[in-house]
């Protein structure tokens, strides 16, 4: 499982970089404070590989701009 482990001021400067999409967002958000893959399919109403897809995509976009 991919983990975000970002400061508050870096978070920020990755969301002004990267543009999310509303699901990617949340995720994002879901993942800085550690909910796991279950519980954010739960939330979001969606598969956990749905969610494991976006993860995927969220961390290749950080990479880009790293």
């Amino acid at each position: 499982m991919l983990r975000f482990e970002f400061t508050k001021q870096e978070v920020n400067e990755i969301k002004n970089k990267i543009y999310l999409s509303e699901i990617q967002e949340r995720i994002f958000e879901y993942r800085l404070k550690e909910y796991s893959i279950t519980k954010m399919a739960m939330l979001e109403n969606v598969s956990e590989s749905t969610i494991n897809r976006e993860i995927k995509k969220i961390h290749k976009k950080i990479l880009r701009i790293l």
